[in-house]
């Protein structure tokens, strides 16, 4: 067996492994559960999302976030029911219902950016400074060979 075909194969299974990690994104600390720390990531990626626009549909959200529709729909319910999110029917199309985050929701949210420089400073602390700098470098190489080749099947 070649060599290069085994070490392809185990890079990828770390890169895998990786984003399993990083989509959980951090983990809840101390009394975090009680402030909705231990909510799963797709109600803190909503949030985070909400609060970064202004108002959203669900059609959208679910393209943006690239999850199935059933999926957001129940997340959306489970943050409504917890008061963190409302629907409000659009001015433009009153068939459509845009969301959009409740002054308690944008608490929420604006907790959940604040611990991200954490998240990436513990996630991140057994690198040293040269080792982040050749991560980047190589994650920065990948990410735009991707870009380029994306943009370029369009």
């Amino acid at each position: 067996m070649d060599g290069s075909v085994n070490i392809n194969e185990t890079l990828m299974e770390h890169i895998f492994r990786m984003f399993a990690i990083l989509r959980r994104g951090p983990r809840p600390r101390g009394g975090d559960q009680a402030k909705g720390g231990g909510r799963p990531s797709a109600q803190n990626r909503i949030l985070v999302m909400l609060l970064e626009s202004n108002g959203i549909s669900q059609r959208d959200m679910t393209t943006l976030l690239r999850l199935r529709p059933q999926s957001i729909s129940e997340t959306l319910s489970k943050l409504e029911a917890a008061g963190l999110v409302e629907r409000r029917q659009s001015d433009i199309d009153k068939r459509i219902f845009n969301i959009f985050l409740t002054p308690q929701g944008k608490e929420r949210a604006a907790e959940l950016l604040t611990d991200r420089p954490d998240f990436a400073a513990e996630f991140l602390s057994v690198l040293t400074e040269e080792e982040k700098e050749q991560l980047l470098c190589i994650l920065s190489k990948l990410t735009e060979d991707e870009e380029e080749e994306f943009d370029s099947d369009f």
